[in-house]
This record gives C-alpha cells, sequence and structure tokens, in this order.
C-alpha cells in the first residue's frame, strides 16, 4: 500500500501529460496492463479466498518522473489521496494475517472462554429440570443460569499466450444473437465499461475490435475451441498503431490508477481441451470460459462453474433440478434474456431457478440484480443463505429493508452487487438509480409474489414500480431483464401481458398432495377433476378419548395430529393467534392424559428440545414464555406475530430439524418462511373473521410435504356441520384473479405513480403522464372494472394540487382552475420530500406540519420528543392502549418528559378525564396513541428488554419489536425528507444517529455486530463478552471457537456468522480502494 501511495507522487509534466489524454484514458479506464499476479501462496492467505486483501505486484515500472514531488498547488489532492488509501491499508491490515493468526491459533490452543466452573443458565441443576416427569400443571423452572471452515475454492487465475480459433460444427444450431448462450469469453479487465454491460453478441465499435475480439470467442452452438491454436493476448492489441503514445503514457501511470487487480473470477485460464458437445453428451448447453476452474471446467452448471453446483450440494442438499427448473433454465425465454413469468404451486422449487439466473448476470453478463421480495423476515432469510455463495464467488450482497439500504448505492468497479430488498426499497433503490443516470448498471430484476399486484396498498408500489421499469426500458440501449414469479392466479395472461414477458407454467409438486375434508367424525377426499368432487373416506377411531377429553378436544383434532406425530411433522393454522397458543396447550393436555404416550413423546429428542429451550432463554434475556416452557416437552409449539423474530427463528429452526413435531401457527407462515410438513391442518374455514379464500386455502395446503423425506402430504380442513357449505367456495372454487388497485383510495396509487415520475424528470405534462399510465396494469384491466383511466388521471392531479405536492412551471397558471394536457408542471418542495422520504402522500402534509410545529421548541433533554416525531402513523391506528396502563405510565414520567407530553396537548386533566371515562378531545385520539408508542419506544431506547416493555405496555412482544423496526425503518424516511427541505437543516443532525440505533435499541458498541445475520441483541452481548468486539475479530475466528466460546451456538449459525464477517471485511476494503481509483481517474 505505501508503495501505491508513493508512485502517486508524479511530477507536474506526467499530471499534464494525464490531462492531455483524458478521453483516451476514459475509453480504457478498465484496461490494465498484464503487471500484477497473483501467486498461490498470497492467494491462500486472503481473506475468505479473495485476492483482494493480498495481492503480489510484480514487474512494476516507474515512471521516469515518479520521485519528484507534486507542487504546492497539487499538494491539496495528493494528502487526500493518501488519507483514502492509508485507510485502506488499515482495512485491509485488518484482514489480511488472517492466516497467520489462524497458525497461530493451531500453535497455542485457544483456552474455552466459558471454564468448567462459568455460571450456565442451567447450572446448578438437575440434567431434567426442563423437563420433568410429563405434569402439564406443574413443571419445574430452570436454574439460573467445533470443525474449521473448509477453505475457500476460488478458481486459480492464469494468464496464457496461446491463441484460439473458431471451427465449425455444422450439425449444431447457430446461437441467436443476444442469446444467453452467448457468454462473454474473455475477462472483464481487458474491455472497456461499455463492453461490459453490453449483452453479449451486440456489434462493438470499430476501435475496440481488438479489445472485444474475446466476445466472439464464445462458445456458441455453431463452434467449438480448437486447442491447437494458441490463445493470443488480448492486451498488446489494444487500439490501433496511432495510440501507441497514449498506450506508453498509461503504462507509465501509477498502478493505482490502472485496474490492475486480478478479481475473482475475472481473469482468463491456460485454454485446455474441452470436450467435443456430441448427441449422447448434450452438456453443457451453456459455455463461458470466463467463470473456470483449474480443471478445465467451462461452466457445466447452467453457464456457471461447477464449483456453484457443489455449493448447492454443500449448503442446501441440492444434488439435482427438478425436471421443470432444468426445462425452465433452458427455455428460449432465458438464453435469449427475454422476459419471463413462471408459475408454479406453493414449494415448487421456484425460488431455485431465480438464483441460477441471478448468478448468470452476475458473473456473466456483469450486471447487477435487483431481488425484490414480499417480507422483511424473507430478505433477511434470503441474504444469511446466499452469503456463502457471495464470498466464494466473488459478488457482493447489499440489503435493503427496514432501516438497512444505501441511496444511491454505492457505485462498484470490479465486482458486481446483488441488492435483495421489500417492495418499498426496491422502489426506492430504483428511483436512486435514475436520479444518479445509473440504471445501465443494473441488467436483472427478480420479483417474488409478483401476484401481490393485487394488494390494496402494497401492490399499487409494486406496480408504480414495473410500470417506470418498463417505460424506462424502452430508453435503454441494453434492456433491463425481469424475472417473476406467481402463485398460481387466475390470470397469467393478463400479467404476462402486463410484465411483457414470456409465460411458463406447470402443475408439478415435489410431492404428491392429497386433500381432504374432515365434518365431524367423516373425513372426505377431494377429487376436483371427478364429476363426485367429495368422496368419504372413512371414519375417525376415537376409541383412545375419555369424556374429559372429548371435552377438551371435541373436533378430534389432536387425533388427527397424533396419527402421523411423533413420526412425522404437522401444521396446525389456527384463525386468531390466541388460538394458536389454546391449540397447543390443548393437544400437550390430551397427550399427557395417555400415559404410555406421553413417555413416547416426551423422551423424543428429548435433549434437542432442552438445548433449544436454552437458546430461547439466550435470546430473550433469561425470559421465556410460559406455554412453550409447558409445551415444548412434549414437542410442540405456537407461531405467531406475537412471537419476536428471534423466537420464530429459533422455533422455525427446531421445527425443520425436527425437534418440534407440532407447530400451531397463523396463516402468515403459509406466505413466509418455507416450513414444509407431513400434514397440514387447518382447523377452520375462518382466518379471522374473513372466510378463506381459495389463494389462501393453496398456500396452506402447499406446506404439505417434505421433497426427499416424505412420499406424500397430507391435508385437512376441518369444518362443522353447519359450515360444510362453504367448502366449495374454499376448496374447488376458481383460482381469485389479480386485480390492480392503483385506482383505489381516491386514485393515491395513481397519484403517487405520477408524482414519483414527475420527480424523476419522466412526466412534465398530463400529455406525458397518460402515456406512462399506458403502462400499468389498470390499463389492462381497464375495460373489466369499468374504469375511465382519464377520469382516474384528472382526480390524481387534483389530489397532487390539493396537497400542494406539484404546481405549474408558469407560475401565473397556479391560480387557474383548469390545466391542459400540454401545461408545463413539476413538483413542489413538499412533494420532491415526500418521493425522496418514500412516505404516503396522505400523510406528507401531516409530517411537514408536525415538524415544523416542533422546531421552535424541540426538546433536546430528553430523546421522547424526537421518538414521538418518528413514531410510524399507521401503527398508531393499530395499536390499542387501556386507560388504567395510560394513567400508570404517565405518572411514572421525569419532569422532561412530563414537558414534552403538555406541549403535545397531553395534560394530567387529560390523563384523568381518560381514566374516568369523561372523554377528550377528538382531534386528540391520535396523539394520545402515537405518544403513548413513543413512550413504549423510549423504554426500548434506553435498552429495557423487549418482554418487559411488553409487560409494563399491555402489548404482545412480536408488536414491540415490530414497532421498534418501523420506527427505524420511518425514521430513515423522515431523515431522507428532511434532507429535501432546507429549513429542516436541524433535523438533519439530530436524525441521523436515530435511524441505526433504533433498529436494535441496545448500546452503541453492540451496533457493528448486529450487521451480521443471525446476530441479535442476545448473542451480540455474549460474543462481546467472549472478546469478538469488532468484525476484524470474527473474521479471524474459526467457527469452531465461536461454538465453543458461545452458548447455544451450532456450527452451522457459526459458520455463517465468521462468514459474513468476512463478506463485509472484504467489501469496506475494496470499497476503499475503489473511491481511490475513481478519484485518481476523475482529475485525469
Amino acid at each position: 500500500m505505501s508503495d501505491i501511495v508513493r508512485r502517486l507522487n508524479v511530477s507536474r509534466r506526467s499530471l499534464s501529460k494525464v490531462v492531455s489524454s483524458k478521453r483516451k484514458l476514459d475509453e480504457t479506464r478498465d484496461l490494465s496492463p498484464p503487471r500484477a499476479t497473483l501467486s498461490s501462496s498470497s492467494q491462500s492467505k486472503s481473506l475468505g479466498g479473495s485476492p483482494i486483501l493480498s495481492r503480489k505486484v510484480q514487474n512494476t515500472t516507474r515512471s521516469p518522473n515518479a520521485s519528484h514531488l507534486l507542487d504546492q498547488d497539487n499538494s491539496l489532492f495528493n494528502d487526500h489521496i493518501k488519507d483514502i488509501l492509508l485507510q485502506a491499508e488499515e482495512t485491509t491490515g485488518q484482514g489480511s494475517d488472517l492466516k497467520e493468526n489462524r497458525l497461530q491459533d493451531k500453535e497455542t490452543p485457544r483456552k474455552d472462554l466459558f471454564s468448567d466452573d462459568s455460571e450456565d443458565i442451567f447450572a446448578n441443576s438437575d440434567d431434567d429440570s426442563l423437563f420433568t416427569t410429563p405434569n402439564i400443571a406443574h413443571m419445574k423452572t430452570p436454574g439460573s443460569g467445533g470443525s474449521k471452515t473448509p477453505q475457500n475454492r476460488i478458481p486459480k487465475i492464469a494468464h496464457s499466450s496461446t491463441p484460439v480459433t473458431i471451427t465449425s460444427n455444422s450439425s449444431r444450431t447457430p446461437c441467436r444473437r443476444g442469446s444467453r448462450l452467448q457468454l462473454l469469453s474473455t475477462p472483464s479487465s481487458y474491455c472497456s465499461e461499455t463492453s461490459r454491460n453490453r449483452t453479449p453478441g451486440t456489434q462493438k465499435s470499430t476501435k475496440d475490435n481488438n479489445c472485444r475480439e474475446g466476445l466472439r470467442s464464445s462458445l456458441p452452438k455453431s463452434g467449438i475451441i480448437s486447442p491447437e491454436v494458441p490463445m493470443q493476448k488480448t492486451q498488446n492489441t489494444l487500439g490501433s498503431s496511432g495510440d501507441s503514445q497514449d498506450s506508453q503514457l498509461i503504462s507509465s501511470l501509477p498502478l493505482s490508477v490502472l485496474d490492475i487487480r486480478k478479481r475473482v473470477l475475472e481473469e482468463p485460464l491456460t485454454p485446455k481441451p474441452v470436450q467435443k458437445i456430441t448427441a449422447g453428451n448434450p452438456e453443457p448447453q451453456f459455455a463461458n470460459v470466463n467463470l473456470v476452474s483449474e480443471n478445465c471446467d467451462r461452466g457445466p452448471f447452467f453457464g456457471l462453474p461447477d464449483r456453484v453446483r457443489e455449493l448447492y450440494r454443500e449448503l442446501k442438499g441440492i444434488s439435482e433440478l427438478f425436471p421443470w427448473q432444468s426445462k425452465c433454465l433452458l427455455s428460449g425465454a432465458v438464453q435469449s434474456k427475454l422476459n419471463l413469468l413462471y408459475s408454479l404451486p406453493t414449494s415448487g422449487g421456484k425460488t431455485l431457478v431465480a438464483e441460477i439466473i441471478m448468478l448468470q448476470e452476475l458473473l456473466c453478463y456483469r450486471k447487477n440484480c435487483i431481488f425484490v421480495l414480499p417480507y422483511v423476515s424473507l430478505v433477511q432469510e434470503k441474504i444469511r443463505s446466499l452469503a456463502p455463495f457471495a464470498l466464494e464467488l466473488g459478488f457482493y450482497l447489499e440489503e435493503y429493508a427496514g432501516s438497512r439500504g444505501r441511496f444511491p448505492p454505492v457505485k462498484r468497479r470490479h465486482k458486481n452487487s446483488l441488492f435483495v430488498c421489500t417492495i418499498e426499497k426496491a422502489h426506492a433503490l430504483f428511483n436512486s438509480l435514475v436520479v444518479d443516470n445509473r440504471l445501465d448498471e443494473v441488467g436483472l430484476v427478480v420479483v417474488d409474489e409478483v401476484h401481490m399486484l393485487g394488494e390494496d396498498t402494497r401492490g399499487a408500489n409494486l406496480e408504480s414500480f414495473l410500470a417506470k421499469l418498463k417505460y424506462l426500458n424502452g430508453t435503454l440501449s441494453t434492456k433491463i431483464q425481469i424475472i417473476s414469479m406467481s402463485a398460481t392466479v387466475g390470470n397469467l395472461m393478463e400479467l404476462s401481458r402486463f410484465l411483457e414477458s414470456e409465460l411458463y407454467t406447470d402443475s408439478w409438486r415435489p410431492v404428491q398432495l392429497e386433500e381432504f375434508i374432515k365434518v365431524g367424525r367423516d373425513v372426505y377426499s377431494v377429487t376436483p377433476q371427478e364429476s363426485e368432487q367429495f368422496r368419504l373416506k372413512r371414519k375417525l377411531d376415537v376409541g383412545n378419548y375419555n369424556q374429559e377429553m372429548i371435552k377438551m378436544d371435541e373436533d378430534y383434532l389432536t387425533n388427527l395430529v397424533l396419527e402421523v406425530f411423533p413420526e412425522h411433522s404437522c401444521l396446525v393454522f389456527c384463525d386468531t393467534k390466541k388460538r394458536c397458543e389454546n391449540v397447543a396447550e390443548m393437544i400437550c393436555k390430551i397427550i399427557f392424559r395417555q400415559l404410555e404416550l406421553a413417555n413416547k413423546v416426551c423422551n423424543h429428542k428429548r435433549e434437542e428440545r432442552k438445548q433449544l429451550c436454552r437458546s430461547l432463554l439466550q435470546d430473550g434475556a433469561g425470559y421465556m414464555c410460559q406455554i412453550l416452557r409447558r409445551t415444548l416437552e412434549f414437542g410442540v409449539a405456537y407461531h405467531h406475530s406475537g412471537l419476536t423474530m428471534d423466537e420464530r427463528k429459533v422455533l422455525e429452526e427446531g421445527f425443520l430439524s425436527g425437534c418440534i413435531g407440532v407447530l400451531c401457527c397463523t396463516s402468515t407462515l403459509a406466505a413466509g418462511v418455507n416450513l414444509p410438513a407431513r400434514r397440514v391442518i387447518i382447523r377452520s374455514p375462518f382466518m379471522g373473521r374473513n372466510q378463506l379464500s381459495h389463494t389462501q386455502y393453496k398456500q396452506m395446503t402447499g406446506r404439505a410435504g417434505r421433497a426427499g423425506l416424505d412420499t406424500k402430504g397430507e391435508s385437512f380442513l376441518m369444518v362443522k356441520p353447519n359450515q360444510v357449505q362453504l367448502v366449495t367456495d374454499v376448496v374447488t372454487s376458481p383460482v381469485e384473479h389479480c386485480i390492480s388497485s392503483l385506482h383505489k383510495s381516491g386514485s393515491l396509487g395513481l397519484a403517487t405513480l405520477v408524482l414519483n415520475c414527475m420527480y424523476l424528470g419522466l412526466i412534465t405534462t398530463p400529455q406525458v403522464a397518460k402515456e406512462i399510465v399506458e403502462q400499468t396494469l389498470l390499463r389492462i384491466q381497464a375495460d373489466k372494472l369499468s374504469v375511465n383511466l382519464e377520469n382516474e388521471l384528472t382526480a390524481s392531479f387534483d389530489l397532487l394540487f390539493n396537497n400542494n405536492l406539484i404546481t405549474t412551471v408558469d407560475e401565473s397558471l397556479a391560480t387557474q382552475q383548469r390545466i391542459h394536457m400540454s401545461t408545463q408542471i413539476k413538483p413542489t418542495r413538499l412533494g420532491r420530500a415526500a418521493i425522496q422520504g418514500n412516505i404516503n402522500l396522505s400523510l406528507s402534509g401531516k409530517l411537514y406540519s408536525d415538524l415544523k410545529d416542533a422546531r421552535p421548541r424541540l426538546a433536546v433533554d430528553t430523546c421522547l420528543h424526537i421518538l414521538y416525531l418518528l413514531t410510524p402513523y399507521d401503527l398508531a391506528e393499530s395499536i390499542y392502549y387501556t386507560a388504567s396502563v395510560y394513567h400508570r405510565v404517565y405518572l411514572s414520567l421525569s419532569p422532561p418528559d412530563l414537558e414534552v407530553a403538555r406541549f403535545l396537548g397531553i395534560t394530567e386533566n387529560i390523563i384523568v378525564g381518560l381514566v374516568t371515562g369523561r372523554g377528550f378531545p377528538k382531534a386528540l385520539k391520535p396523539v394520545l396513541s402515537r405518544f403513548y408508542l413513543s413512550l413504549a419506544l423510549l423504554d426500548l431506547w434506553n435498552t429495557v428488554p423487549i418482554h418487559t416493555v411488553a409487560e409494563k405496555f399491555s402489548i404482545s412482544r412480536g408488536e414491540v419489536q415490530n414497532l421498534m423496526s418501523s420506527a427505524a425503518s420511518f425514521s430513515s424516511s423522515v431523515l431522507h425528507f428532511c434532507l429535501e427541505i432546507e429549513e429542516f437543516w436541524a433535523y438533519q443532525e439530530l436524525l441521523e444517529p436515530f435511524t441505526k440505533r433504533l433498529a436494535h435499541c441496545c448500546s452503541p458498541e453492540l451496533l457493528p455486530l448486529l450487521d451480521l445475520p443471525g446476530v441479535r441483541a442476545g448473542r451480540a452481548k455474549l460474543l462481546l463478552q467472549a472478546g469478538y468486539s469488532t468484525l476484524g475479530c470474527i473474521a479471524k475466528a474459526e467457527p469452531g471457537d465461536l461454538v465453543r466460546g458461545i452458548p447455544n451456538l451450532s456450527h452451522k449459525a457459526a459458520k455463517l456468522i465468521v462468514q459474513s464477517a468476512k463478506l463485509q471485511l472484504i467489501e469496506k476494503a475494496e470499497g476503499l480502494h475503489d473511491e481511490a481509483d475513481i478519484v485518481l481517474l476523475e482529475i485525469a
């Protein structure tokens, strides 16, 4: 690194030559002479297998004047670059000595951080203190209380001097232009950024013909590589003869100016013989010599290196694809890089296909990808599962959910990024890329659960995002590919038309599904294809039930469960959260009353269940739900939004491992994490107050059957005799259609789309707005919905004008009652702030007024006032309080907090009136609700445990945690809102530290550790206590060290934590190097 800093001290004459050749340098900014190579030893010592942290520079030549100092007028720039590179050197040094430290660890074994006499959560107690002799009413309370990671195998890279010729094979069909079969065969470091971003097969300019020669040497169907003729060095033929002087100038520049790093999977290998594709050997369908390994692996796994196949086998246990997956990946749409919409039943393996296509885009086409998921939990799960792939294959993995995400994203020069986003964050990310004119960096957008277009609120946001993407795609030289996944809906053709996609459908399931209806003791089989759709199959045997058990379980639910449990797993879907808890306890009571069965159930995986309880205690800071404490002994648990995310994650892992056999849950589980079971029981045809829809029914029954473990899956819908008429609507009715929601809520969704496009500069007149609306799903469904688009568009403009979100460019026209289709329109300052902060348009005016009113008397001696402003408006409408609890909390407030309450109009008189039932002004009702939640946030801010806050404010633990995460997300939105309004400059400084800390509400020293997947506050404290205070400490550790030092940490979780720490350090170090390179190139 010091050598690079010294090379920055070039002479003024060299710098002037650089400036004079700026145009030449811009065209070849990504070209690099072969002056740096990776030695095998340095590569093996790199952090996580990436060469960025240990590079060996060889055969370097310095400029003749490189030893001179810059003149005084260049000293400021020189100091700035030195600071950047020295910071990069420090970061790189933090990780480059990992191998050395590991060798020292081998020589001096690390002592256990928890000695034998350390206090454990179950110390000084009997081993069976958690699970005693079965007694559901009286259970004892618990007392107080690895192997090495395999080396990452990054393909070893070596330059070759042997040219290549293409020989034709007339028996094969020529590859289509722009096909995914024509993958890059020349390392991107030899080609300009323009050529890297083009679709393989497109024409290049004559000037770069020699540089692009490798693109024409890919492996189309019509040709194979002949090993007899050696490959020519591309870098020796760059440019024309007239460019020789500039080429010499470029080669004399400091190494940090040029891209001399040999990136993971970016360098060519010595050509080796390729097996000729014959009829008996059809693989590979894809071929990409740019992604190869040392053993002549030319992308046999759908154009990807064989290491990808190995990773899926090692990490996910996938040894081969399902037939439909292979067929879909070999379809014309995927190979020709066209838009694709594919639909299969739940648990069909849709996500795996999308992952492979994203890896093709990242590694073969070298462009960024945006992966859109509906829920934060799914985003976090996908980040955890893809982290090992990112570390091994050399791409960045960035999370955009909750408070996380940077707008615009960091510009990468050498690697590509996979952005995993929620719907709202994907929309904001897309806007930031358009504003910065960086949309060409994205090559692929993948949307999971695209049928959510039919949801009332989030559906409009998703439709706006896709409509803008379609509109802008028409302006790009290389279109962004859209891959969409959907559950079975009734209007797939309409969705395909809206998305301009090819359609692929299949009814394939990994295991056979048998559906049954239970009425009383009668069990009917469901055969929708036959004329007699419901046939009596059998009667339940309830001989083991006595009168007491019948009274507790009059529907014989436990009998259905015990037909498969404990040998197999079972999901029981209930209509309410409270019912989940009651049913879990009821099942345990029925089992307890059968002694022989109780012994069998309680002894099944007893030790694993103890470990599960310890994990719950650890994540809950010593707290564990009493219902779970009783039911987990029997392998039964409940799962709903009232639990914290940590508790739900532990229970999900326990269910997947088999130590939990019965999970009583709500319908949200079916739409979230995939938890397959042998049997699914739907306890009622209602979910809450609403009748079960056919789509919900299919989602739930889709969880039945575990691929590779079961030969079949079973689903049971339980109905009472007076509910039989509902069965046909739920089970055999036609699949619901996906309907646009842009026109709902007074055209609020359509108004948001118009304002978004106006903010991005896409709309300047109502006439242009009409053209963009033509790209929406609403336009396709307008006739069916009897919607007049012109009237809806007029209503949306009225809403924007009335809320002061847009105005006319000519101020003299602002007072007119009517505007014309050609009238020039622009967003107001408030409108820009609403889009920048992703604020609901109906709330933007309210937020502006609250911030403006609070500014003159903002209380800075307490955090309560700021927390009130950051409390989401929508949560105040969904969480209720009791007067007695409110009164008790109010009386405990400190004097500064009472001043904030009085400023908001909440006085002692109002609280007394609330308790006595005297009432209060109606306008004060939302303020009271929002202030109540801000008081809960204040306790969380002061690091009070979640379960303590939940008990104090009489709300569930899950709602408390949701309040915390929602406030963090809203804080980020408010901060970006204030950045657009100059008068709120003070809020810009105050809100920045709130955003990150609100997401976890813990002490500042824990915040770096909480960025790691799977690390929550409880585990972060244990890591800190064990001496792992930074990401560098964790990255240097072996997974076995973490397992021995951290209680109740599995080897799999420890390996993921170490890999994630390495990945983040690599991203940080490479980001600093990229920043230095970009600055050098800009001044040149």
